[in-house]
C-alpha cells in the first residue's frame, strides 16, 4: 500500500516541512544501519543504505523527499565513509563512483515516484468509479422501491373495486408481497454500507407495523420481540415474504370475532435462527387444499434451505403456531448475528 504521509498530515498539497521531516527520518535510519555495519566491517559497501532510504522516503512522501534523502545520504557518505574520511577531499575514481551512485539513486527515486503517482491516480479513479456505481445503485434501488409501491397501490385500488371476495383477497395479498419487497430495498440503504445486507429485526418490525396498521382488526394486538440479526438482502426478502404470508393468514382467518393476539419472535437457536409466529385465533381448518400463499411459503423455505412447520394449538391450547428455522452458518444461505 502506498503511503501519503504529507496529505494525511497537512490535508493539502505536500509542503516542504513534511518532506524534510520524512527525509531526515530516512537519513537517520540509514546512518544507524551504516554505524552498525561499520562496527564489524568499516567502510564496506559505501552506498548500501542510500538506496533503501531514498526508496522509503519516495514511497512515503514523494520525489522531493526522496531527492533530499539522496542528497543527505550522499554528503554523509562522502564526508564520513569515502577516503579521506571526515573531509570532502576525494580522489577522481571515488568522485566518479559517487556521481554514478548518485545518478543511480536519483533514477531510482524517479521510478519509485512515478510508480507512486500512478498508483495514487489509479486509486483516485477507483474511488470515483466506486462512488459513481454506489450512487447509481442507490438510484436504481430507489426507483425499484417506488415501482413496487406504485404496483402495490394499483393492486389495492383494483382490490377495493372487486365484488368477488376471493379475488379481492388475492389482490390484497399480492399487494402485501410487493410492499414487503419494497421494504427490503428501503432497509438496504439504511442498514448496510455496501448495499448487500439488511438488519432483519428492523425489516420484520416494519412488516409488523404495516400489517398492524393496515390489516389487523382493532381488537387484535400484534407484538414483536427480536434480537439484532443481519442477513444478506436476498435472505431478508424471502424471510419477510414468509412472515408476511403468515401474518396475512392470521389477519384474514384467525379472528372472526375481531379479538385476539399475534406474537412474533426472532431468536438465534444454536446454529440456526428461529422465527416464530403465533396467534390465539380459531386455529387451522382440519381440511382444505394448500392455497397460493402456502405454496409460496414452501418454495421460499426451500430456497433458504430452511425448515418451516405449522401446527394447530399453541401455548394457549388454541390458535396456530408457525416456525421458520433458517441456518445461521454453512454453505446454505443464512444469517449472521449482528453486533449491533
Amino acid at each position: 500500500m502506498i503511503l501519503d504521509l504529507p496529505h494525511r498530515l497537512a490535508g493539502r498539497k505536500p509542503d516542504v516541512s513534511t518532506d524534510i521531516v520524512v527525509a531526515a527520518a530516512s537519513i537517520g535510519l540509514a546512518v544507524i544501519c551504516r554505524a552498525i555495519v561499520d562496527i564489524f566491517t568499516p567502510g564496506v559497501i559505501v552506498y548500501a543504505f542510500v538506496f533503501p532510504a531514498a526508496i522509503f522516503a519516495s514511497l512515503v512522501a514523494g520525489a522531493r523527499s526522496g531527492l533530499l534523502t539522496t542528497a543527505g545520504c550522499q554528503l554523509l557518505a562522502w564526508y564520513f565513509v569515502i577516503p579521506v574520511k571526515r573531509s570532502f577531499v576525494i580522489s577522481t575514481p571515488d568522485a566518479i563512483g559517487l556521481l554514478v551512485a548518485t545518478a543511480s539513486v536519483a533514477l531510482t527515486v524517479w521510478a519509485v515516484s512515478a510508480f507512486r503517482a500512478t498508483s495514487a491516480r489509479l486509486q483516485e479513479e477507483k474511488e470515483r468509479h466506486v462512488e459513481l456505481l454506489s450512487l447509481a445503485l442507490k438510484e436504481v434501488d430507489h426507483r425499484t422501491r417506488n415501482n413496487f409501491q406504485i404496483a402495490a397501490s394499483l393492486l389495492l385500488s383494483r382490490a377495493a373495486g372487486q365484488d368477488d371476495p376471493r379475488l379481492r383477497d388475492e389482490l390484497q395479498r399480492a399487494a402485501g408481497r410487493l410492499q414487503s419487497l419494497a421494504a427490503a430495498y428501503s432497509n438496504l440503504a439504511l442498514s448496510s454500507a455496501d448495499l448487500s445486507t439488511v438488519l432483519l429485526h428492523d425489516h420484520l418490525r416494519e412488516i409488523c407495523d404495516r400489517v398492524r396498521e393496515g390489516m389487523l382488526p382493532a381488537g387484535v394486538t400484534l407484538s414483536f420481540d427480536a434480537e439484532p440479526v443481519q442477513v444478506p438482502a436476498q435472505v431478508a426478502v424471502a424471510i419477510a415474504l414468509i412472515v408476511n404470508e403468515c401474518l396475512t393468514n392470521a389477519a384474514k382467518h384467525a379472528f372472526p370475532d375481531g379479538l385476539g393476539a399475534v406474537a412474533i419472535w426472532l431468536r438465534p437457536d444454536g446454529d440456526d435462527a428461529l422465527i416464530t409466529i403465533e396467534d390465539d385465533g380459531v386455529g387451522r381448518p382440519s381440511t382444505g387444499d394448500a392455497g397460493t400463499g402456502s405454496k409460496l411459503i414452501d418454495v421460499l423455505a426451500r430456497t433458504l434451505s430452511a425448515e418451516y412447520t405449522i401446527a394447530s394449538g399453541t401455548t394457549t391450547d388454541r390458535g396456530t403456531r408457525c416456525e421458520l428455522r433458517v441456518p445461521l452458518h454453512g454453505d446454505r444461505p443464512g444469517l449472521t448475528q449482528s453486533a449491533a
